[in-house]
């Protein structure tokens, strides 16, 4: 399964319960809902079996390649995030995952692409 994110990715932020109301954490949180919405369209019900993932966050940068773009593990955090009772169960049910972070020429062509594969076995 194959799921495309359109727009800029956002990685997900630290938090506590009064972060909850900062602009990072708002757009975190809904960056996060949107992936579940996207994801729901492509899934009936959540997997029981172990997944591998693959995050492709392609960014565009308006003074160096990618710009202020985060940590390779918090976007992975924000598509499991997003995922987590949609796609499969539980987020621990992932075994495997790889994070690129990859630049686009323009911003419109900015996005999340989120692979996942159920692992035989």
């Amino acid at each position: 399964m194959l799921i495309t994110i359109p727009g800029r990715p956002v990685p997900a932020v630290r938090m506590t319960q009064k972060d909850k109301w900062k602009d990072s954490a708002k757009k975190y949180l809904t960056y996060k809902s949107v992936i579940g919405i996207i994801a729901r369209q492509q899934c009936k019900f959540p997997t029981q079996q172990s997944v591998a993932v693959i995050v492709r966050a392609y960014l565009k940068g308006k003074t160096t390649l990618m710009g202020m773009d985060g940590d390779v593990d918090n976007y992975l955090k924000s598509a499991l995030d997003g995922m987590n009772k949609i796609v499969f169960a539980d987020d621990r049910q992932v075994v495997q995952a790889v994070v690129l972070k990859l630049p686009c020429q323009h911003e419109d062509e900015q996005r999340m692409e989120i692979e996942i594969s159920i692992m035989e076995g």
